[in-house]
């Protein structure tokens, strides 16, 4: 398990601009690109928008935050306060520049550490977990915090295996990068939910994958 852990670290400690401009509208030429070719990424972003409500006056908490789009993209939507959370240092390092490029760095804060073992200051009212669980062999415990916590809206995206993009990620992450990735099953999803204590949750189809709606409204 830690030597996996480290694989994952390794590669995105590697990559923070490659990925940020998977989501950076500075190139418009580039982002029309991405958004042509990566369209299960854009579908995660709207849907996270969609149903995360109105944010403002609230806390919220980005775990696996990367390059902190989402993160900036809560600030600017009115919340008071966005806690991001990465274990590759040149991620946090990098959203923290974002942050401060883009004048939110009162209302944005990212950590490097392991969200499992960190122990955060009081409540969160929105908790994000978006390209998260692709890397997490056992969510279990994971989940658990998070209920934990008592967030009234909880979303995370989740990788579903199929033969040709499964196999396709597998060999470019795991055999090429030594990045392993997983995948999840709606039932398996609702269990992780159902243990973790959220009184309401949906599992939506996405285009790439699964998207769960949870809370403990």
């Amino acid at each position: 398990m830690k030597l996996e852990a480290e694989g994952v670290k390794t590669y995105f400690d590697k990559v923070p601009k490659e990925w940020d401009a998977l989501y950076s509208h500075e190139n418009k030429l580039r982002y029309a690109v991405n958004k042509w070719l990566r369209k299960g990424l854009f579908e995660r972003y709207r849907l996270t928008f969609e149903y995360c409500g109105d944010l403002t006056g609230n806390k919220v908490l980005d775990i696996g935050c990367g390059t902190g789009r989402f993160s900036i993209e809560c600030a600017k939507r009115g919340a008071k306060l966005v806690v991001g959370i990465d274990f590759a240092p040149s991620m946090v390092g990098f959203s923290q520049r974002m942050a401060e490029q883009m004048g939110l760095s009162d209302k944005c804060k990212f950590i490097q550490g392991d969200f499992l073992t960190h122990e955060f200051d009081g409540t969160f009212d929105v908790v994000l977990a978006l390209g998260f669980f692709d890397y997490i062999k056992n969510p279990a415990p994971l989940f658990k915090k998070i209920g934990q916590m008592s967030p009234r809206r909880f979303l995370a995206s989740f990788p579903k295996f199929t033969y040709i993009w499964g196999i396709q990620r597998h060999i470019r992450y795991y055999w090429i990068k030594k990045c392993p990735i997983y995948h999840y099953t709606a039932e398996q999803v609702k269990s992780l939910c159902k243990d973790a204590g959220f009184t309401n949750f949906e599992i939506l189809q996405s285009r790439r994958g699964l998207f769960c709606v949870g809370g403990c409204d």
